[in-house]
């Protein structure tokens, strides 16, 4: 105040309180005016975010839903294929027990062949050798 008094004057004092005053009421009212603006157009913009809330929501379920959908038709396509997978190995384990079952029994003939002619073979060798030791035998009787 001691310095208003200075630089202004006492004349000028009263002037100023009644500027300054005025320029008070004035700016509270400009400051009800818009807060009464704020208040009135409050419950528009509420209303906006709800439906804005709405949508946004309404967004998300939907593609909630299609992307439970789709992970449900995956998970359908992959059963699928690994069924088909799975009896597509299970065909083609039949198919090589099928053929090492047949490749054995035929080895198993092959050798059971073999070993008779092996046999035979033998057989054939210990009678020519038993004829010819009976025969040495009995030259030797013959020439003693």
């Amino acid at each position: 105040m001691l310095i208003a008094l200075l630089l202004f004057g006492s004349k000028e004092i009263p002037k100023l309180a009644r500027t300054f005053g005025k320029g008070m009421k004035e700016f509270r009212k400009a400051t009800e005016d818009i807060k009464r603006e704020f208040e009135s157009s409050t419950p528009d913009v509420m209303e906006d975010f709800k439906e804005i809330k709405k949508n946004l929501t309404k967004d998300v379920n939907d593609i909630k839903s299609n992307l439970t959908r789709e992970a449900d038709e995956i998970g359908k396509n992959l059963n699928r294929d690994a069924q088909a997978i799975s009896k597509n190995i299970n065909a083609e384990a039949k198919e090589i027990k099928k053929d090492l079952t047949t490749e054995a029994r035929e080895i198993k003939k092959d050798l059971t062949t073999e070993a008779r002619e092996i046999k035979k073979d033998l057989t054939k060798e210990a009678h020519k050798d038993s004829s010819k030791e009976a025969a040495d035998v009995k030259k030797n009787q013959d020439v003693g």
